[in-house]
């Protein structure tokens, strides 16, 4: 993951992305990383719609009621 180191804090790093929500196509989401990154350069995204609240993956399409890895709900 990519964190940021502030005054004894870790603090995790938002990404941006074009995606847009599963559920109400905005565009305005929060983005993490999840996962390693891959030879290729390629790695596993989840967003958080801040419109609609909905957490999802970004290229598998499933809707997460809860995300121990990004601490979602």
């Amino acid at each position: 993951m990519n964190y940021t180191y502030i005054i004894g804090v870790i603090v995790k790093k938002s990404m941006k992305c074009g995606c847009h929500c599963i559920r109400c196509k905005s565009t305005d989401l929060d983005s993490n990383r999840v996962g390693k990154v891959e030879n290729d350069g390629y790695f596993d995204m989840h967003h958080t719609c801040k419109k609609c609240n909905t957490h999802f993956d970004h290229l598998e399409g499933d809707i997460f009621e809860s995300c121990k890895v990004c601490g979602y709900g």
